[in-house]
């Protein structure tokens, strides 16, 4: 039996989600599928409009990695069976660089994943590819690079997908093959009428490594980019710090904006966070929220009220979370989902020195190769690799966590609600905006193999 038979026997059994009964409380489902791991969950939305969850699936039996979706129907309360995105065999699992896909406006489904090379120079070593669907995944084209380089000496990853206002798919990812500099460039491409990515325009050089990018398309059309940047303030006498950072285009890619920076945390942290933004519009403003250790450690939330304005200055969200996603709804509410650190043996957790835990090579860099690790008091070198078979030794260790929601209205958060209730790691949340209610979606690991799971909320 293939993996396509199995994902379908699975999904008739197992997705099973919940259904719309007044404000009661959520219930957490998993998507639990035969002999595989789930993990490195992604929301996106398919041509119309409809929510679709990218993961990664990993054979028990190989540990072979693939890229899969599935959509979720909000009138029956269910997903539908996930397809395998051929070619992604071997992807990476980085929880903040997982394969994604997007759906351009003619319905096409365009799937984007990296892949680890074999360097004994860098082990950070790799490259991202794409390949497309004109039959809603029942055939795909042969995979391609997603950039023009094809050295395979350096990294490149952390990409994110939109569909722009133009209808096709737009990307952006960190890239390392500029060797002059510090850091990544972050670079950003668009599909065209044949559905090859061209156009590939070096955005900013100069970026943290390997933190999450976010790539927002709001209703008029207009790009707007957040990631990690690496700067050196006079305020900090040139010491290397690494913050969030934005740049927008209204002419769908074809210029950008200069970087502006989103907060002045000035974090000096010598290593990759592994904990990038995310970006959210809604009521005619761009909303940021951030993980730093730059001041107090912990979640921070910005807004711009229109392209002419600045940003306003930061307001702490939360000491204890980290790898904020957010949605953002009405005037000024936005639901902002993290993870928390609930138990940390003395051994483990945060501090730089014992670096990160990961599973997968690819989630270190798109660069070079450097000292990867948090630093500060809440650093976030935690719970990254969302590997198969990597929460025995976390629960051996100590470390839990949990997955929390928090509504934030006009900058102030409320009281945050606990959405995972096993005990266990529970990490790396992403939301969907279903309208009247919210759908959540983590990384659940309580056993040999990590599990995504989910639960439908009230907005």
């Amino acid at each position: 039996m293939n993996l396509s038979q199995l994902i379908i026997i699975a999904s008739a059994y197992l997705l099973v989600a919940c259904k719309p009964s007044g404000h009661d409380a959520p219930t957490e489902h998993r998507l639990a599928l035969a002999g595989h791991a789930t993990t490195s969950p992604y929301f996106t939305a398919d041509q119309d409009g409809a929510p679709v969850l990218c993961f990664t699936t990993v054979d028990s039996a190989n540990g072979v990695h693939r890229l899969a979706y599935a959509r979720y129907d909000t009138q029956s309360g269910r997903f539908g069976a996930p397809i395998t995105v051929a070619g992604s065999e071997g992807t990476s699992a980085s929880p903040e660089g997982m394969g994604k896909i997007a759906f351009k406006a003619d319905g096409s489904v365009v799937a984007v994943f990296g892949k680890s090379f074999n360097d004994p120079k860098n082990r950070f070593a790799g490259a991202i590819y794409y390949t497309v669907s004109q039959d809603d995944g029942a055939s795909w084209t042969a995979p391609r690079f997603l950039h023009t380089d094809s050295a395979r000496t350096y990294g490149r990853q952390f990409f994110d997908l939109a569909r722009l206002g133009n209808g096709e798919v737009g990307a952006v990812w960190l890239d390392g093959r500029d060797r002059s500099i510090k850091g990544s460039t972050l670079y950003f491409a668009a599909t065209d009428s044949t559905h090859a990515f061209v156009a590939e325009t070096a955005v900013h050089r100069g970026t943290c490594e390997c933190c999450r990018t976010d790539l927002l398309v709001d209703g008029a059309g207009s790009i707007h980019i957040a990631y990690r940047t690496i700067l050196y303030p006079a305020a900090t006498f040139g010491e290397q710090v690494r913050d969030m950072a934005y740049v927008r285009s209204d002419d769908h890619g074809l210029s950008f904006t200069a970087e502006v920076p989103i907060s002045a945390d000035h974090w000096k942290v010598p290593g990759c966070p592994h904990t990038g933004p995310s970006l959210a519009y809604a009521g005619n403003a761009l909303h940021a929220v951030w993980f730093t250790a730059g001041g107090t450690p912990g979640l921070y939330y910005t807004r711009k009220a229109g392209a002419d304005h600045p940003f306003a200055s930061r307001k702490l969200l939360t000491t204890e979370g980290t790898h904020p996603q957010q949605v953002a709804f009405g005037s000024d509410t936005l639901a902002v989902v993290y993870d928390r650190m609930t138990v940390q043996h003395a051994d483990s957790g945060y501090a730089a020195a014992h670096g990160e835990g990961h599973g997968d090579p690819m989630a270190h860099d798109a660069g070079n190769g450097h000292q990867h690790g948090a630093a500060g008091a809440h650093g976030a070198g935690h719970h990254h690799g969302a590997g198969h078979g990597q929460a025995q030794g976390r629960a051996k260790s100590g470390m839990a966590s949990t997955v929390e929601l928090n509504y934030v209205i006009g900058g102030e958060a409320g009281t945050p609600v606990s959405l995972s209730t096993a005990p266990g790691m529970h990490h790396h949340p992403v939301i969907a905006d279903l309208g009247d209610r919210l759908l959540v979606a983590w990384v659940s690991e309580q056993g040999e193999s990590p599990e995504i799971a989910y639960r439908l909320v009230p907005r």
